[in-house]
């Protein structure tokens, strides 16, 4: 029998402090809504520091932020470069790379925002520029998320593990948080690991994406359950800008077309990259979309001859490259029918009559329910703005530089290395000598079809390609 008031008082403060920890990790189990909505989420009140590192509300669905910094170092054997050997980039004094966000909350999460997917780093002549807007060339989002499913299974990732990391790396884990870890957030995350197992089984049937790219379609086709694991649909495209949307508005987004409505483009994205519909932050996603349609293409990092691209802009106008591809004129921003484009089909294909259906039940009780998705059956004419940091080329990713898309099918290189930031100014494209092998010849990899300017001299070639890289 305890008779010390001391004592009593002491024990009866740990008791508090458990019975405070139970409840607000059982409240995260149980009903995040409960203890996530009311943490207000990260800004910064800067339109560029926001879209880097601010949230979109995809954070319900991330990562628990403490362990997520111990992972580099608990399996280092696995990423000896850390977060950098997925393609993340990070700024100097930087825990976390371009494109994540932390949400502070009982437990802390980790997730993705606009700028995971659309955030580049271009290397010339040894000297690196990160570029906003440019499509997420170095990033292998795929190998990521494998890699978090694989090490919450792992046995060796334990609670003891990641209080010893910590602690190691100078930031200890107090000792709520320490029970927190070891008593919830670790046996839940166990049990969420093996249910995600299931959703990720379609990834290890269908050809991987590689650095730059990514397979929305097929993730939607899990959630609601159409089992893409056991079909060959396969919906795999390159990450695409998202700079000068102002010359975009009055066209059809997605590479195929598929809805003409900025906001709903917008959501979808958020809601892919892991936000869910009550916490998709509207207003944040407004606020960066209205930065986005101003954001101007980056500057061609090469020397150019002006009198070469002036001859290359009469190339330009005399094939008639304006009618698809000038805001403003003929058919830009409309959709370019499979039988006369002639690329690979697989994305087409795979968003039919099915999808546009199940789309149109997104957001449904909400103001924002989606009511504009299609099934368009060929893919959206862009503009060509900064057409030089979007490599590489065609929806799908599957010609490495601009030289190589003025070439025949059958001269395009069937093979090619992805995810390195060295570029080349004269074919304008990356050069990667390792890396990961794109095929072409995989389901949905096809390089085939967009016969422009395949047919002119290398004259012609030489002054058009000079006028590209000066968009």
């Amino acid at each position: 029998m305890i008779t010390s008031p001391l004592l009593r008082g002491r024990l009866g403060t740990i008791g508090l402090a458990i019975t405070l920890v139970l409840l607000a990790v059982c409240l995260w189990l149980e009903g995040k809504r409960l203890i996530i909505k009311p943490f207000p989420p990260t800004y910064f009140h800067d339109a560029v520091a926001d879209f880097k590192y601010g949230s979109i509300g995809a954070e319900t669905n991330g990562f628990p932020y403490e362990i997520w910094q111990e992972l580099p170092t608990i399996f280092r054997d696995k990423i000896p470069g850390g977060w950098h050997d997925f393609g993340f980039i990070f700024e100097p004094g930087r825990d976390l790379p371009i494109g994540l966000s932390v949400r502070r909350t009982a437990v802390n999460r980790v997730g993705f925002n606009c700028a995971t997917c659309h955030t580049a780093q271009i290397e010339v002549a040894g000297k690196p520029e990160v570029i906003l807007g440019a499509p997420a060339a170095q990033l292998d989002l795929q190998a990521y998320l494998k890699f978090i499913l694989m090490v919450s299974e792992d046995p060796g990732l334990t609670a003891d593990a990641v209080i010893e990391s910590a602690a190691s790396n100078g930031r200890p884990l107090g000792w709520i948080n320490r029970q927190a870890l070891k008593w919830f957030v670790m046996p839940e995350l166990k049990k969420q690991a093996h249910m995600l197992a299931r959703s990720f089984a379609w990834m290890d049937v269908k050809a991987p994406h590689g650095p730059g790219r990514t397979d929305a379609g097929n993730t939607w086709r899990e959630r609601w359950g159409m089992h893409p694991e056991t079909d060959t649909k396969v919906g795999t495209v390159d990450f695409p800008s998202v700079w000068n949307q102002r010359a975009r508005l009055n066209g059809w987004f997605h590479w195929d077309g598929n809805n003409n409505s900025l906001s709903e483009r917008n959501y979808s994205a958020a809601l892919a990259g892991g936000a869910t519909d009550w916490l998709l932050d509207r207003r944040k996603i407004g606020e960066i979309s209205d930065w986005l349609v101003e954001l101007q293409p980056p500057r061609f990092p090469g020397t150019l001859d002006p009198g070469l691209v002036t001859s290359g802009r009469k190339v330009y106008t005399r094939e008639k490259c304006e009618i698809c591809h000038d805001p403003g004129i003929g058919r830009t921003g409309q959709v370019t029918d499979l039988d006369l484009i002639g690329t690979d089909p697989e994305r087409a294909a795979l968003f039919d009559d099915e999808m546009v259906r199940r789309f149109s039940q997104v957001g449904k009780g909400y103001t924002w329910q989606f009511k504009h998705y299609r099934s368009s059956h060929g893919y959206a004419n862009m503009p060509l703005d900064g057409i030089w940091a979007r490599a590489p080329y065609l929806h799908n990713g599957s010609v490495p530089d601009l030289a190589s898309l003025l070439d025949p099918p059958a001269d395009r290189p069937g093979t090619f290395y992805r995810g390195c930031a060295t570029f080349d100014v004269e074919r304008v494209g990356y050069a990667c000598t390792e890396g990961f092998l794109f095929d072409s010849a995989k389901t949905g990899n096809g390089n085939q079809g967009h016969l422009y300017g395949t047919a002119l001299s290398k004259e012609d070639k030489a002054a058009l390609l000079a006028y590209l890289k000066s968009l």
